[in-house]
């Protein structure tokens, strides 16, 4: 656990005790939650249906935060779940927001509340206008307008019966237009304000409030951000995932898929309280990458509160979510695509020493040597997890060999992808079923691309002009 602090432009706007789910920038990457660059398919933009820039930067801050603490992830489910079942409607007024966090953050000097002086600059500005005193006007015109609408949206909730989010909301919101001059504009009879009106209302949002009302944006962006899961888990049909405390690591997700997929195969996985490792096995393009890559999104969205693509999901809670899925070489320290893939072994092993309980994914462990080593490498490295009962471990491989002699240990479960020759073509269904697939493809894959026709050409065409 650590404590942390939530800072908008220098004030402190939130503290709170953070569970720490680990995870890294490579598991990140696996799972594609954010696009590396402009045009890429992410997880964020699959979710992202915000109308603020706030909004965006609130949903990017929650999908960044994954918890192990079962009372902040419920939380967070509970409010997508109560803006969804009563169809909460705000007006995310853009530019009125952003016009008036441009307000807020301007270094001019604040209105003197007094008549005089009030009254002389509003004549200043009336015989020569100037942006300062126009941002002012303006800005205080949209606040009114905004403060109005959250009132209107926070006197329709029952307090007593909304989440832990709305409760804030309503408390933050009533305390401010129960100060006296918020109060009075906000009256309906309250038309355009005066000069004294204008000075002594900036006096009061720039010099004590404006920590408050920074705290009304940042729950209102925090709205926008719930308010666009809630409208994509209604669209996509998506489904809130369930927990349970349990001692072994516990999985059970019906008809899941990946977002990503146009007409994806939806399957079904659950863990056994025995069995800790699932070794997983098919030919190459069967299917086994997307699955992986399905289960640790379902497993990283839960953990931090989203609507998950499955029909059903329940699951213990981990301390920690690790991925090898798309590994390279590292050019720049001189290490070759095995020495990284035993690398990043020896990495995740270290975050298991320290979190206990975590969620594995290897896909293709030690692909980068030849077969023997990496024979040896991965059953010397299965073999061990399996021992570790806190963990649950998700490992692809070709070499079957290996889950042949991981048949010998107790803790394994075994799933795979079929797939089947047709006319000399493969084909898939992409259905997870029980056991070892020992089909190989690969040469048959080579073949009906016609490589060979165009080398056998190429040689052709070289020996006729020699």
């Amino acid at each position: 656990m650590r404590e942390t602090f939530r800072i908008k432009h220098g004030i402190i706007l939130e503290k709170h005790i953070e569970m720490n789910f680990g995870t890294d920038k490579q598991t990140k990457q696996d799972l594609n939650l954010f696009s590396k660059q402009k045009g890429d398919l992410s997880v964020f933009d699959y979710y992202n249906r915000t109308k603020t820039k706030g909004g965006c930067l609130e949903l990017e801050m929650l999908m960044e935060s994954p918890s192990c603490d079962l009372n902040e992830i419920n939380q967070r489910i509970e409010t997508i779940r109560f803006i969804s079942d009563h169809q909460i409607k705000f007006d995310f007024d853009k530019d009125a927001l952003d016009f008036i966090e441009h307000y807020l953050n301007q270094n001019t000097d604040i209105l003197r509340s007094n008549v005089i002086d009030s009254s002389l600059t509003w004549l200043k500005n009336k015989i020569k206008p100037t942006n300062e005193y126009y941002i002012i006007t303006r800005g205080l015109e949209y606040l009114k307008g905004y403060i109005q609408r959250l009132s209107i949206l926070v006197n329709g909730f029952n307090q007593a019966e909304v989440p832990v989010f709305f409760i804030n909301l309503i408390q933050v919101v009533r305390d401010f237009e129960a100060l006296p001059r918020i109060k009075k504009i906000l009256n309906p009879k309250h038309m355009k304000f005066s000069s004294l009106e204008l000075s002594r209302l900036d006096n009061l949002i720039r010099s004590s409030e404006k920590g408050r009302v920074f705290e009304l944006l940042r729950l209102t962006y925090q709205l926008d951000a719930y308010m666009s899961l809630a409208e994509t888990a209604g669209d996509k049909n998506l489904t809130f995932p369930e927990y349970c405390e349990s001692d072994t690591p516990y999985l059970n997700i019906k008809g899941f898929y990946h977002p990503f997929l146009e007409a994806p195969v939806a399957n079904d996985i659950e863990t056994d309280s025995h069995q800790n490792l699932c070794f997983v096995s098919g030919a190459n393009m069967a299917g086994k990458s997307t699955f992986l890559k399905s289960i640790g999104l379902c497993l990283y969205l839960a953990h931090v509160g989203f609507p998950v693509p499955a029909k059903s999901m329940r699951c213990s809670v981990f301390k920690g979510l690790y991925s090898t899925i798309n590994i390279s070489d590292d050019i720049e320290k001189g290490h070759s695509h095995y020495y990284s893939e035993v690398k990043r072994v020896k990495e995740v092993a270290l975050q298991i020493k320290d979190k206990k309980n975590v969620f594995v994914i290897f896909d293709e462990l030690f692909r980068g040597t030849n077969v023997k080593d990496a024979y040896d490498a991965t059953l010397l490295v299965t073999s061990g997890f399996v021992k570790i009962k806190s963990s649950l471990f998700f490992i692809s491989t070709h070499i079957v060999e290996v889950g042949h002699e991981l048949e010998k240990l107790d803790g394994t479960c075994f799933k795979c992808f079929r797939s089947r020759l047709e006319v000399g073509k493969p084909k898939y269904d992409y259905k997870l079923e029980e056991g070892i697939s020992s089909e190989r493809l690969g040469l048959t894959i080579v073949e009906n691309e016609g490589i060979m026709a165009i080398i056998e050409e190429v040689v052709a065409d070289s020996a006729a002009n020699v």
